[in-house]
């Protein structure tokens, strides 16, 4: 059995995780700009990493405008 304490521990894991991926799916697409300003040059980049194999082009979007 899982203690409040126990479930806001794993909340705060998770949350931190979340965190953590989201600043490296904003470090690749930053990164891979920096060589090409070919969208879908990036975009194929990006899905070919199985961490974020599932993103769609509008997140990939959202940080090569940036």
């Amino acid at each position: 059995m899982c203690s409040y304490a126990d479930a806001m521990e794993n909340k705060g894991v998770e949350i931190g995780e979340e965190k953590g991926i989201e600043k490296g799916f904003k470090a690749l697409v930053r990164s891979l700009k920096e060589y090409t300003c070919d969208f879908d040059a990036v975009y194929n980049s990006v899905i070919k990493n199985e961490d974020f194999s599932e993103v769609t082009k509008d997140q990939v979007m959202k940080y090569f405008k940036d």
